[in-house]
């Protein structure tokens, strides 16, 4: 069975029981470097492997940016 999920804004189709770390392992996204929200809430790293996503959830994905202006 599937379950459409909103991931980024686009609507997609995943297996049923599909957690927010097999998104992100199927988006080819290191995990580590990723803040997650999901259905607006977001979540610890370590719940990535738990979390599964349900039929209408919403899921937004982001990569830490590193770097900034140095003094001068």
């Amino acid at each position: 069975m599937e379950v459409s999920v909103t991931i980024n804004g686009a609507v997609e189709s995943l297996g049923e029981g599909s957690t927010v770390l097999d998104v992100l392992s199927a988006k080819k996204a290191r995990p580590e470097m990723m803040a997650v929200e999901v259905n607006g809430e977001l979540l610890r790293k370590d719940d990535y492997g738990v979390t599964a996503l349900k039929d209408g959830d919403s899921m937004e994905f982001l990569p830490y940016m590193a770097g900034g202006r140095g003094s001068s």
